[in-house]
């Protein structure tokens, strides 16, 4: 072989073979990207659900110095015994119409919001939601 080809060739083959390993890299490098997202992702998740469960538990300690749960079973309750007297029954039955006809969806979702976190059971609304 002409020692000029051969040149020629050989540069050619090394131009080559480096093209294709920066390919090679770079499919490397965006595969690691990807899955250092993912993996981002999935901390942010269960940070997210940590805390959550942490506010929860918080809540649930900070009742023992406050009437308040007591109040919020009491509302929650009523209506519930009042359904049963026979003297309250017509009562309970034009409230729940009334809230029904005329409560806003807003009121709702703050109702249930205060009750839960009052509780410490805040997930029980995210399951309405859905």
């Amino acid at each position: 072989m002409n020692p000029l080809l051969g040149g020629i060739v050989s540069a050619v083959s090394g131009i080559t073979s480096r093209v294709l390993e920066n390919r090679a890299q770079k499919h490397l490098d965006k595969a690691a990207i990807k899955k250092a997202r993912v993996e981002a992702e999935i901390t942010h998740i269960a940070k997210a659900a940590q805390t959550e469960t942490d506010y929860d538990i918080v809540a649930l300690k900070e009742t023992r110095y406050s009437v308040k749960d007591e109040i919020s079973l009491l509302v929650i309750l009523a209506p519930f015994v009042g359904s049963f007297l026979p003297w309250t029954q017509e009562y309970v039955k034009t409230g729940w119409q009334y809230l029904n006809d005329f409560a806003p969806a807003w009121y709702t979702w703050a109702f249930l919001g205060a009750i839960a976190a009052s509780m410490g059971i805040r997930w029980a609304v995210t399951q309405f939601k859905k």
